[in-house]
């Protein structure tokens, strides 16, 4: 009796929590979506934060609400659509992952390209700013493939006119103790001629350094 107990009151602890981080999720996602509208919309939701947490919280809420209702009333109906739940999600990820793991070469070159469109849309955003500026310094990288990828980006671009031209953000600076906003300013100085030659559109490649 005492066993059947503990395991009642802590599948409610457990799911309650959940339900509520689901809840917050939810309403930070629609907060999001309501304030800045289609302003992070690239082309595609997959890498709109607010559509994430949106579809995350709503699943969230969903299993969390039939898990401690059912716990917490021992209802049998409310528990199976919580575990039914459960395995779905866990089909789905399973799916998701093979799907990956066989289309690779595609799920990078999506990635790739959903990277550079951050890159060219990195100060139109200050979300999507401070976004890019936490995945750099926290893998230790400057662009997709190389810091010359930020020729992609009308701030940064060579032949443009401007304070940051030639440069990249200061989360590619390998920086140790205080930031110095202007680290990465002038940095690509000695590749203008390259970049700039007859105007042409940089390209991003791997094979420049």
């Amino acid at each position: 009796m005492a066993s059947r107990t503990f395991v009642k009151y802590s599948l409610f602890a457990f799911n309650i929590l959940f339900w509520l981080m689901g809840t917050f999720l939810l309403v930070v996602g629609l907060w999001s979506k309501t304030e800045k509208g289609n302003l992070m919309d690239f082309n595609s939701m997959a890498v709109d934060p607010a559509t994430v947490l949106l579809v995350v919280g709503a699943l969230m809420f969903w299993i969390g609400f039939f898990g401690w209702v059912g716990a917490l009333r021992e209802n049998v109906k409310f528990l199976m659509v919580f575990g039914v739940s459960l395995v779905i999600l866990f089909l789905a990820e399973a799916a998701v992952g093979i799907i990956a793991f066989i289309m690779k070469e595609k799920v990078k070159e999506v990635v790739q390209e959903h990277m550079y469109d951050s890159i060219k849309a990195y100060r139109d955003d200050s979300d999507l700013r401070d976004a890019v500026n936490v995945a750099q310094r926290t893998f230790k990288c400057c662009g997709v493939k190389s810091f010359t990828d930020w020729q992609e980006n009308a701030y940064f671009k060579c032949c443009n006119e401007g304070i940051e031209s030639c440069g990249v953000p200061y989360s590619c600076c390998n920086i140790t103790l205080q930031v110095n906003l202007f680290c990465g300013v002038n940095i690509m100085d000695y590749k203008q001629d390259e970049f700039c030659k007859s105007n042409q559109t940089f390209v991003p490649s791997s094979n420049l350094k």
